[in-house]
C-alpha cells in the first residue's frame, strides 16, 4: 500500500465517511472503532476552538442561537478545510454565507469583510443585512439580550478601516431590499 492511498483512506474515515472496498485492510478495520470516534471528537474540538477564535462574531451568534456545534459538524463533514486556522476560518465563514438564516449569512459576510479590510484603509466592502445589524452586534459584544422592535428594515453596511469604528450602516430604501 502506498502512503497516499493510506492517508486518503484515513482522511475519509476521520471526516466521517465510510471505508471504501479498495481501502487498506487496516483502514477498513478502523470503521466504528473507539479510537476513530475519539480521534473525530478531538479533531472536532480543536477545529471548533480554532474557528471560534477566528470567527468571533459568527461563533458567538451561533452559540446564542444554539447551533454552533451543528454548524461546525456540517462544516467538518464537508471535508474541505485547511489546516491553517486563518484559511479554515475564511472557509467556515464562506460556508456560513450560505446558511438558511439570513442573519447568519449577513454576519458571516460582515466578518469576512472585516478580515479583508483590516490592513488597508483604502479597501472597503459592502454587506447587505436583512435587518439593522446594530442590535445583533450589540447583543454579541455585550452578551446581552437582542432588542429589535418592529419589522426588520434591510440595511447596507460599508466596512472600511477608513471609517470611524470600522463600518457605517444605513437603512436601504424600501424598494431595494
Amino acid at each position: 500500500m502506498d502512503l497516499q492511498t493510506y492517508q486518503r483512506s484515513l482522511r475519509r474515515l476521520v471526516i466521517g465517511a465510510a471505508a471504501e472496498p479498495d481501502d487498506p485492510t487496516y483502514a477498513q478495520s478502523l470503521t466504528g472503532s473507539t479510537g476513530l470516534a475519539v480521534m473525530r471528537e478531538v479533531i472536532g474540538f480543536w477545529r471548533a476552538h480554532a474557528l471560534e477564535r477566528y470567527c468571533v462574531l459568527s461563533s458567538a451568534w451561533l452559540k446564542r442561537q444554539g447551533c454552533f456545534d451543528a454548524s461546525i459538524q456540517r462544516f467538518i463533514a464537508g471535508g474541505e478545510f485547511s489546516p491553517d486556522v486563518a484559511e479554515a476560518g475564511q472557509q467556515f465563514l464562506r460556508h456560513l454565507s450560505g446558511d438558511p438564516d439570513p442573519v447568519v449569512r449577513a454576519l458571516a459576510r460582515f466578518e469576512i469583510a472585516l478580515h479583508e479590510t483590516r490592513y488597508d484603509t483604502a479597501e472597503s466592502r459592502t454587506v447587505n443585512w436583512p435587518c439593522d445589524p446594530g442590535p445583533v452586534l450589540a447583543a454579541i459584544l455585550d452578551s446581552g439580550r437582542i432588542e429589535m422592535t418592529g419589522e426588520p428594515i434591510p440595511h447596507r453596511v460599508t466596512v472600511s478601516r477608513a471609517l470611524p469604528g470600522g463600518y457605517a450602516c444605513e437603512p436601504l430604501p424600501a424598494d431595494s431590499g
